[in-house]
């Protein structure tokens, strides 16, 4: 038996990076992009159409809606997907205070493929404890 295929939406300005990333983790085995979006707002407008994904990676600077706006509208809207901010900045009072406002992961925009696929199972993997915990 397989386990499900983990399903993610990419949401980045910068048109380049969103396609690298979806490139890579098409790359990766049992992992699928949904679709990607250029802002927050674009994003929220895919999932309100009812194209869920599990997990998402998310550019922290964003225009019209940013990455920090995004999370807590995600975090109130969509509880239950998980949100994994992608951005260059390293400072850990910036990464503690997106975990405290709803993102579930941080990563760099210099990560390795390997972390980028760990930071999506660690997400998946959380999501799936949640919704079999709140079944059982």
């Amino acid at each position: 038996m397989t386990p499900a295929t983990i399903r993610l939406a990419v949401a980045d300005d910068h048109i380049l990076f969103r396609k690298g990333l979806r490139a890579l983790i098409s790359g990766f085995p049992g992992m699928e992009v949904l679709f990607e979006a250029g802002d927050g707002e674009e994003l929220l407008q895919r999932l309100d159409q009812g194209n869920l994904p599990e997990v998402i990676l998310m550019d922290l600077q964003m225009p019209n809606l940013d990455g920090l706006q995004t999370v807590r509208l995600l975090r109130a809207q969509y509880p239950r997907i998980r949100v994994i901010i992608i951005s260059m900045h390293d400072e850990p009072e910036l990464i503690e205070s997106l975990k405290a406002e709803g993102a579930h992961g941080y990563l760099l925009k210099n990560a390795s493929p390997e972390e980028v696929r760990g930071a999506i199972m660690a997400a998946a993997i959380e999501n799936r404890s949640a919704m079999t915990a709140q079944l059982g």
